[in-house]
């Protein structure tokens, strides 16, 4: 399952150890292996929980690596669609004057 694929590489891409997580989701690290290199199928809650444990959202798990962005690096497409909602924010506003 890609999610789960995408959920580790997070996670070793983060530094987070196994157990860490398993501890988060009151689990053991032998379980949480488990979980995750067995394919189970996972649920949003479940998987919310891991975002959260990661300090990602379950949009960047699922999207990985296209939408994930590490805190720390600087995104220019970011800046860019920010300005552009910005923008339009702006324009909305004007037309909804009376």
């Amino acid at each position: 399952m890609e999610i789960l694929k995408n959920i580790e590489a997070i996670r070793k891409e983060k530094g987070v150890k196994q157990a860490v997580i398993g501890e988060i989701l009151g689990i053991g690290q032998s379980a949480y292996s488990n979980y995750i290199t067995r394919s189970h199928d996972i649920y949003y809650g479940r998987l919310s929980q891991i975002a959260n444990a990661l300090g990602v959202s379950v949009v960047d798990i699922v999207t990985y690596p296209a939408k994930y962005v590490p805190a720390n690096e600087d995104c220019s497409q970011c800046r860019e669609k920010n300005e552009i909602i910005k923008n339009l924010n702006s324009y909305i506003k004007l037309l909804t004057k009376e």
